[in-house]
């Protein structure tokens, strides 16, 4: 109890200590995060562990808008702000409808403004490289490294001219190997996408902007194979905790590197892997 009271005495006489307590808590506070492809999976996770440590979060949606609204709501629910915003990334034009929604975000509160940029959404498909179609090709190229450029390029010379930003580019463990056949598109893609990373960070870091990317292992989404398949066995079986990772794994990562402990952190692709590519 005296421990309790003098705490309590301190922060009466200290408003200031209060307010330190508060930032720390809420190291994201007046930051505006966009993640796209954030309606559900490590989108959403990230979505949802961002507005917790105080930014106010853009969530990106294509299909499903009841999908998007559960995310804006839970983050709501704990005293978060979200709004979430309908755009198709594989078009130029969903790009630019993104890009703009940081104009009227939050009744313009950030004037346009975006701090941090996630670009979290992506695709892959399974089959030969042989039989892949045009259309394979263009879905992984525009999705997974077309639209994190494009909207990069939109979004961060306010980051540069504010001398703050965060950009976290969600690669893939498949990002530097190749350790399983049938996903050579998306395995070029990914490659493409981590170069992009260390690229961009030696031209922004003078800036205060810095750009990282985190590197997924096996990760339990509706789109993982389920245990006891042969696919979940290949997967797991290339760990080495013997297990997928969870979204969470994902989103702590993300937010560790948008926070001010990871100031001295860029053009680093982070395996979040479970030992995958150890």
């Amino acid at each position: 109890m005296v421990r309790i009271d003098a705490r309590c005495s301190d922060r009466a006489r200290n408003p200031e200590s209060s307010k330190e307590n508060f930032q720390m808590n809420k190291p994201l506070e007046n930051k505006l995060a966009l993640i796209t492809g954030s309606s559900r999976g490590m989108g959403a996770a990230t979505a949802i562990r961002l507005a917790n440590d105080g930014a106010s979060v853009i969530v990106n949606y294509a299909a499903s808008a009841a999908r998007a609204d559960a995310v804006v709501e839970e983050i709501r629910r704990t005293g978060g702000k979200a709004e979430a915003v309908r755009a198709d990334l594989t078009t130029l034009d969903g790009i630019a409808v993104l890009a703009s929604s940081a104009d009227t975000a939050f009744g313009g509160a950030f004037s346009g403004r975006v701090d941090i940029l996630v670009n979290s959404a992506g695709t892959v498909e399974f089959g030969p490289f042989l039989e892949s179609s045009q259309e394979a090709y263009d879905t992984h190229f525009n999705l997974n490294i077309r639209a994190p450029v494009e909207l990069t390029k939109k979004l961060a010379p306010r980051m540069v001219q504010a001398g703050w930003g965060r950009i976290i580019n969600i690669s893939s463990a498949f990002g530097e190997a190749a350790p399983l056949a049938g996903v050579t598109l998306y395995i070029a893609s990914k490659f493409a996408l981590s170069g992009f990373t260390r690229g961009l960070s030696r031209e922004l870091g003078p800036t205060g902007v810095t750009v990282n990317g985190i590197q997924p292992g096996p990760i339990d989404t509706e789109l993982a194979p389920p245990p006891g398949t042969p696919g979940y066995d290949a997967n797991v079986g290339l760990t080495s905790v013997g297990r997928y990772g969870k979204v969470e794994e994902i989103a702590a990562a993300i937010a560790f590197l948008c926070s001010p402990d990871a100031a001295f952190i860029n053009g680093e692709n982070l395996n979040v892997d479970g030992g995958w590519n150890a």
